[in-house]
């Protein structure tokens, strides 16, 4: 760890990222405080934005007027931003520096906001939302990086828990409940709109992050920034719209992914040519096995934690009928419990010493737990009754998210920092975005297949259908549509009922095959990791040999 610590405290820092030795005689710890608060603020207003379609989306459509089609693109387009935007900050960061870069994309992404709540029309919506999504990728790319250049690495535990609660908690418990309240209250415009004076706010905090320093003149890889833009825009496409098209049964889908998988095998070709000079990613940081080990933990997190905050709101809304305000309000509680399990798990972390991966089961069982009684609600459940499960669910969350980062992260040094950061949110947006489109499509299967096994119930023959269709006395012209109304109710929503269940079930058992992988590819890393030291000490010696014979 000493040598991690002098390594970031050194000259091979990335311009704009400020060192641990040099903040102890540079800003005042009232001046940290100030800046660490406004990166947690910042990295809030973009889980605001994340989820402000996920509550309020049926709003912002007919505000255009926009058909479901075009709808879609209102969130595709902060997706395919924010994905491409997350590896490509390494090198905004190099050119720009820290604090010019985050002041711009605060700048950006209050343009952004006020251009959605007041866009006359989708094409303008769109590109604000691309606008949006860029920014976020700096925001908690730069934010982070900062962070665990900013701070020793003993000091990381509870710094990295602070910033969570806006990386985090927001787009997962906190900014559904402000979207839903603000929606129903007010209008969605408002949701956006909050974000100007909260981003003024920001803004003037900026200055104390960094001093100003010289910015390195880094060529552009406009090859790799070209393929991984094409790439990533067109598998965000295929997650997001493929259950809608039923994935690979259109046309449209298939040649996208044909077009995401060849650009992306490119893209990562050319990043390990010895002829591309200033690769976009440096993906030479998976040779340290903490991180490749945290990118893999970090994706299989990704998938439960967006996962679920995907499936709670929907299910609450298609179930339980909830208004869009008691829908967000319902994850609101669990907020505070995921910031407990931050907090928690950082605390262990930093002042108990305890490894990160020692946390991660807790988190996980905890979580599994959570996803398991949710898989018994049904169609008559309440606020009452989902309460401790999601209570449960943020406290695993919690515990699970800083360990990850720990992990992943904690062995960087220097111009690492940001290449690790990008791509470890990278990972964790990914495995979200799988999640959900996993979900989704298993939604809809289970929906339909629920639904025949239903209806083969109520045949003609069967009592309970023959007491609803005579209606207690009535003549069947007069009960017969209504009562079949009712039934055509009854059975979808037991339908849906019985599909969310699985859905939640899908997430618990997802650890019990995930965690054997993991432990695998955690050995593999280890064995591969020891032989390459093998190796190196081989070679050392040879050469000692050599000189001393010489």
């Amino acid at each position: 760890m000493a040598a991690n610590d002098r390594g970031r405290a050194g000259a091979g820092c990335l311009p704009g990222v400020a060192t641990a030795s040099a903040n102890r005689g540079g800003a005042t710890r009232t001046q940290t405080v100030i800046a660490v608060g406004a990166l947690t603020v910042a990295a809030f207003m973009d889980g605001l934005n994340a989820t402000i379609f996920d509550i309020a989306g049926r709003h912002i459509a007919g505000s255009v007027s926009a058909t479901p089609d075009e709808a879609a693109w209102l969130n595709l387009a902060y997706f395919m931003a924010k994905v491409c935007g997350l590896p490509m900050t390494a090198f905004l960061l190099t050119w720009l520096g820290t604090r010019r870069l985050l002041s711009w994309a605060i700048i950006l992404l209050m343009i952004g906001s006020a251009g959605c709540s007041l866009a006359p029309n989708l094409g303008l919506l769109v590109i604000c939302r691309v606008l949006q999504g860029l920014s976020g990728a700096a925001i908690i790319v730069g934010g982070q990086s900062w962070l665990f250049g900013r701070f020793e690495h003993n000091q990381q535990g509870l710094i990295q828990a602070i910033f969570a609660l806006g990386a985090i908690m927001a787009p997962t418990t906190a900014a559904p409940a402000i979207a839903g309240v603000i929606t129903d209250a007010v209008s969605w415009n408002y949701v956006l709109l909050l974000n100007l004076p909260v981003g003024l706010l920001v803004l003037v905090a900026i200055p104390l992050i960094a001093p100003w320093r010289s910015v390195t003149v880094v060529k552009p890889d406009w090859l790799g920034i070209a393929l991984i833009c094409l790439g990533l825009a067109a598998l965000v496409y295929v997650l997001v719209e493929g259950s809608r098209w039923d994935w690979f049964e259109d046309t449209k889908i298939i040649a996208l992914s044909l077009v995401a998988g060849a650009a992306l095998s490119a893209c990562l070709l050319w990043q390990l040519s010895p002829r591309n000079r200033s690769p976009l990613t440096d993906l030479r940081i998976f040779r340290h096995e903490e991180f490749a080990f945290g990118f893999v933990v970090s994706f299989v997190a990704g998938f439960a934690l967006f996962g679920s905050a995907f499936l709670i709101p929907a299910f609450t809304l298609e179930v339980l009928q909830f208004p869009a305000r008691d829908a967000g309000l319902v994850l609101l509680p669990s907020a505070l419990t995921v910031g407990l399990g931050l907090v928690t798990s950082g605390a262990v972390i930093q002042f108990l010493r305890a490894p990160p991966v020692v946390i991660v089961p807790f988190g996980i069982v905890i979580f599994m737990t959570a996803m398991w009684l949710l898989s018994g609600s049904n169609a008559e459940s309440g606020y009452t009754d989902l309460m401790p499960t999601l209570v449960l669910r943020g406290f695993g969350m919690g515990l699970l998210f800083i360990a990850v980062t720990i992990i992943c992260l904690g062995d960087l040094t220097g111009a690492e920092i940001p290449h690790g950061v990008g791509l470890f949110n990278l990972g964790r947006q990914m495995g979200g975005l799988i999640g959900v489109a996993f979900l989704a499509t298993s939604l809809e299967h289970h929906m339909a297949l629920s639904r025949t096994a239903l209806v083969d119930h109520l045949r003609p023959g069967n009592l309970g259908v023959e007491q609803a269709l005579s209606g207690g006395g009535f003549s069947p012209e007069q009960v017969q549509p209504a009562a079949l109304a009712t039934l055509d109710r009854l059975v979808s929503g037991q339908a849906a009922a019985i599909s969310f269940n699985e859905a939640f079930l899908s997430l618990a058992l997802l650890f019990m095959v995930a965690v054997p992988c993991l432990l695998a590819v955690k050995i593999t890393l280890a064995l591969l990791g020891r032989r390459r030291r093998q190796k190196a000490d081989e070679a050392r010696m040879g050469r000692r040999t050599h000189a001393v014979s010489s």
